[in-house]
């Protein structure tokens, strides 16, 4: 049967929730961690030839509005499995009260494994460009290698003599 799922994370967006209460997307869309946020989503939906959108669907075709304006789809494409596609896509939540981070959509005909790959991707690379973006602030130079499915990221501050 099919029904939208919510998958939790880790990240916490304290200024969001007054921000969406607000009803201030303009601000919202400004906010730095909202900036990669879209990033982070966007990189993901790239490497699966997919697209942002602001909303998610329902299994009736119904378009539910994700309150960050994003949304990961990825669309069914010849050649690759069936069940590596997010034709429904997924939204991007922030909770409205608590600023967590949450993944809305109905993962029905989509493989389980690869509906979570999806979202740790998109945690993962938020998560990097979060550090590499203080790093940078420092006055580090940056650089990033990926590591099997991980990402390492070296930073590194150098005297001018």
């Amino acid at each position: 049967m099919s029904h939208i799922e919510e998958g939790k994370t880790n990240l916490l967006f304290q200024e969001f929730p007054a921000l969406l209460r607000q009803g201030n997307q303009q601000a919202l869309a400004q906010h730095p961690c909202m900036k990669l946020l879209h990033q982070a989503a966007l990189l993901v939906a790239r490497q699966y030839d997919g697209e942002l959108l602001p909303y998610y669907y329902t299994y009736f075709g119904q378009e539910r509005l994700a309150n960050t304006g994003l949304a990961v789809h990825i669309p069914v494409r010849a050649g690759k499995p069936e069940g590596e596609a997010l034709p429904r896509g997924i939204g991007l939540i922030v909770d409205e009260q608590t600023g967590e981070l949450k993944f809305l959509g109905d993962p029905w005909g989509v493989d389980e494994h690869f509906y979570q790959k999806v979202q740790h991707a998109i945690v993962q690379n938020y998560t990097v460009l979060a550090h590499m973006a203080v790093l940078q602030h420092m006055q580090y130079q940056v650089s990033t290698q990926q590591i099997d499915e991980h990402i390492a990221i070296t930073g590194g501050s150098y005297a001018v003599a």
